[in-house]
Order: structure tokens, then sequence, then C-alpha cells
């Protein structure tokens, strides 16, 4: 089976990418980490490269290898000597609370892992909150940990 997490660019992936890869060697899964670029930042970035000649063809597969990029190198920083053959990296772009259910939904993992900002209620109301969709909607365990 898999372990799914979700990671971003920051440092609360850390904790996120170490309980994800503890689970995926406890079960002896494969861990498949994935970044979601928001539609949003690919719309400006593209956007934003169109005025440049040569430049005005980024496409969406060109950005989801970004996000493995970006999956790998939080990896990479996160875990000291870890098995390079169970961890698999993806990159998505959307929605990302759509994307993880959409990608938990196709690969099935025994767990999701995902990383939760201490937010009041008001805020969580206000701005929403991708773990709080995938918790409500997924099919599989969500594990979460906390990040600041």
């Amino acid at each position: 089976m898999t372990i799914l997490t979700a990671i971003g660019e920051g440092d609360h992936s850390r904790a996120v990418v170490s309980t994800a890869y503890d689970l995926a060697e406890a079960y002896d899964d494969v861990l498949l980490a994935i970044h979601v670029i928001p539609q949003e930042d690919f719309d400006e970035h593209k956007q934003a490269l169109s005025s440049i000649p040569n430049f005005d063809k980024i496409s969406i597969n060109q950005k989801e290898q970004s996000g493995a990029d970006i999956a790998r190198k939080v990896i990479n920083e996160s875990l000291d000597g870890y098995d390079r053959d169970r961890v698999e990296t993806r990159g998505r772009v959307g929605n990302p609370a759509d994307k993880i259910l959409a990608e938990s939904d196709h690969i099935e993992p025994r767990f999701i892992v995902l990383g939760s900002k201490r937010r009041s209620p008001v805020g969580k109301a206000i701005f929403g909150s991708t773990t709080q969709q995938v918790l409500l909607e997924a099919d599989h365990p969500v594990v979460t940990t906390a990040t600041d």
C-alpha cells in the first residue's frame, strides 16, 4: 500500500514528512509525497511569463514537474539517510484539497498524512482549511500533525 502526504515549501512540512515516512517504514509501504500548486499561482506565473518572448507557453505538466521537484527538495531537507526507493513525489496544479482527495481516490492509501496549522475557529470559518476539507471528505484514514 501507500502512505500519501501533501507538503508545502516551508519548514512546517518537516514534521509532516517525518510522520509520513515513519508510517511508511512501519507498514513497509511506499511514501507518496505531493506538492499542490494552487491554480491561481499557476495562472499568475503564466500571466507574468506571457510578456517574455519564448516563455509564454508554460504548461500544467511543467508546473506539476516543478511541484514534484519541490516535494523532493522538502523530503531531502527533512529526512536523513532515508530509503529513496520507498519515496515517490508528484506535483499537482489546482485546488489543494481537491487534488489531495483525487490522488487519494486514485491510489487508495493506507493513510493520508497532513499538517494542521493552529487557527482559531473564526479563522478556519473565514479562510477555510485544506486539512479540514480533507478530514471531512476523505474515504481513507487521515493523520494530522500540528505545524506552526
